[in-house]
């Protein structure tokens, strides 16, 4: 019977799981140091992408508590945002970029249940707080 080598290393693996680990976290900080900006090249490039921008959002919500809910997952949640153009409450038209002013768009959500309440523009958010 011939040499396997792809169960060789799948039981390697296995046996060896801690000492992989370990394996994969110096390899990773050593390749992290020496390709600095690679890496940051790569993350440029990425979070300019449109699923870099939609996970660099998604991400910022999860942190700022807002969840899942019934009526909405993350992706409709995304969409629903994408497309409103105006303010929910005083029907301003909403403006995006890097900066923050009165007309930026804003995902308002309750703090208290992390629940999603409506797409309005920065002002009609920090007054609903």
């Amino acid at each position: 019977m011939p040499f396997d080598r792809k169960a060789y290393m799948k039981e390697y693996r296995e046996k060896n799981k801690e000492k992989m680990k370990e394996y994969m976290k110096d390899y990773k900080k050593e390749y992290s140091k020496n390709n600095k900006e690679r890496i940051k090249e790569v993350n440029k490039i990425y979070y300019q992408s449109p699923v870099g921008i939609k996970n660099g959002l998604l991400n910022t919500w999860r942190q700022r508590g807002v969840i899942e809910t019934d009526q909405y997952t993350f992706d409709e949640l995304y969409e629903t945002y994408l497309y409103h153009t105006n303010c929910e409450q005083c029907d301003v038209e909403l403006t995006t970029g890097r900066f923050m002013t009165k007309t930026t768009k804003c995902l308002d959500h309750d703090h208290e249940t992390g629940k999603f309440r409506d797409i309005l523009c920065h002002t009609c958010n920090v007054k609903r707080r």
